[in-house]
């Protein structure tokens, strides 16, 4: 299992003691850091990040958002959703269009280019994120998610 786990992680597991709880944990952090190397990776392959993908997906979702809103789906602050439409709209995907009764207020709309990038990439990015699994049977998927479950009420639990 020594491989599962990176190498700062392997020093503090040395450090610790090589607990199987300790080890599972940080074996899941290195899968995890590995996991979104790979996703910036693909994402970058269309000039996205998983912050841009998440925004354009909100704005071609539900077109007509406000950017105060966005913020609030994507559970972020309003000038870090600022930062990502202004990247999505210098690339062409969306536009933020006058309210149609509120002048001062902006909407968000996706442009269609960015509808194109999310038609062509959802296949794309379903498709990698099944090969993840490969391997994994429909059983172990079930124990895992129910693991995933756990660990995520303990850390809600015991920060």
């Amino acid at each position: 299992m020594s491989d599962l786990v990176g190498i700062k992680q392997r020093l503090l597991l040395d450090q610790i003691g090589d607990d199987p709880a300790a080890r599972l944990v940080l074996a899941l952090h290195t899968t995890t850091r590995r996991i979104d190397a790979a996703c910036a990776q693909l994402l970058a392959e269309h000039q996205l990040s998983e912050g841009r993908l998440a925004t354009l997906l909100a704005v071609v979702d539900e077109p007509g958002l406000s950017p105060r809103t966005l913020a609030d789906r994507l559970d972020v602050t309003t000038a870090t959703v600022t930062g990502l439409l202004d990247g999505l709209e210098r690339a062409g995907l969306i536009e933020r269009r006058a309210h149609e009764t509120d002048r001062r207020a902006r909407v968000l709309v996706p442009t269609s280019e960015g509808e194109r990038l999310v038609a062509s990439l959802t296949p794309i990015y379903a498709d990698w994120l099944v090969r993840l699994a490969d391997g994994i049977g429909p059983e172990a998927l079930e124990v895992i998610e129910q693991v995933l479950a756990t660990l995520q009420a303990n850390v809600t639990e015991h920060p």
